[in-house]
């Protein structure tokens, strides 16, 4: 693989992680201190499945609509439709650092489940990673003292909802293309949300500018970023630019100290640094089963 194509992976994955994904957090979290959750949800789902038609459209066409697994791809669906609300039923309540943090908990929650559904093999090495992966879970967290937000458990709810979701990802990808899985994913949420709208909404005032732009940014911003995913995962292998992920760290922080004046203490960075440590080690240790395999 060309050194080139290797760069521009990592740069997409840095625009995406560092800029697109804290600017839709921080502007979730703005709008559901006004918003129905229902209507907040709604926006990012439907900007989010537009975008994958229209990447996937010139390429597939309505080719990305048929799958050979429905069942598996309606599971899917609902998976991602249910972390998405509990992360934002969440979100108000939390730091934007601190959720951010324990949202990357998901690659051990696959590594776990991956025994059980996947029948694969977890080593003492990834086992451990795990185990303080989740020590770094509990000191973000702090249970037991005056620290821990309550919400902080429905961000672990969503990180375990999301892992579930990506092991059936693996199942369904040998028989359905990345176009219908990406647009399945996306589409179904955004229809079965639409149900609810009518009856949970509330439209901006022509005045009240900052909202719109934060519906815009949601809508918008949301798919750009999946569609930096896709472009960076196209120009890299993925034990290369999933570390890169963990810079969202930078961009939600930055976000949350301007825009709600959240400043995580020192306990929060210790957590999250034993978090995406961990994280990266058990993503090297899966690249290195895999070519051992291969």
């Amino acid at each position: 693989m060309r050194r080139e194509s290797v760069v521009a992976g990592i740069a997409f994955v840095l625009l995406s992680s560092v800029v697109f994904a804290p600017v839709v957090q921080a502007c979730s979290k703005y709008l559901l201190l006004a918003f129905p959750i229902v209507q907040v949800m709604w926006v990012r789902s439907a900007g989010h499945a537009l975008w994958m038609v229209v990447i996937f459209w010139p390429s597939h066409g309505l080719g990305m609509f048929k799958t050979k697994r429905p069942g598996l791809q309606f599971a899917r669906s609902v998976l991602l439709s249910g972390c998405s609300f509990v992360w934002l039923l969440a979100i108000p309540h939390v730091q934007l650092a601190s959720a951010a943090a324990i949202m990357f908990t998901t690659p051990m929650f696959v590594a776990l489940l991956s025994i059980p559904m996947l029948g694969e093999r977890v080593g003492m090495h990834r086992f451990s990673a795990i185990a303080l992966g989740f020590v770094g879970v509990l000191i973000v967290i702090r249970p037991g003292t005056g620290e821990m937000v309550p919400e902080m458990l429905f961000i672990v709810s969503a990180a375990l909802m999301y892992a579930v979701y990506q092991i059936l990802t693996r199942k369904v990808s040998v028989d359905d293309s990345t176009a219908t899985s990406a647009v399945y994913s996306v589409a179904a949420a955004a229809v079965c949300v639409s149900l609810f709208v009518p009856f949970n909404y509330r439209i901006p005032g022509a005045e009240d500018w900052p909202h719109w732009l934060g519906f815009l940014a949601i809508s918008f911003f949301g798919g750009f970023r999946h569609l930096l995913m896709v472009k960076a995962f196209e120009h890299a292998p993925a034990s290369v630019v999933s570390p890169f992920c963990y810079t969202e760290l930078i961009g939600v922080s930055l976000l949350g100290a301007i825009m709600f004046g959240e400043l995580p203490d020192s306990w929060t960075w210790v957590g999250a640094a034993i978090i995406v440590a961990s994280g990266i080690y058990i993503a090297r240790r899966e690249s290195l089963a895999a070519k051992i395999a291969a």
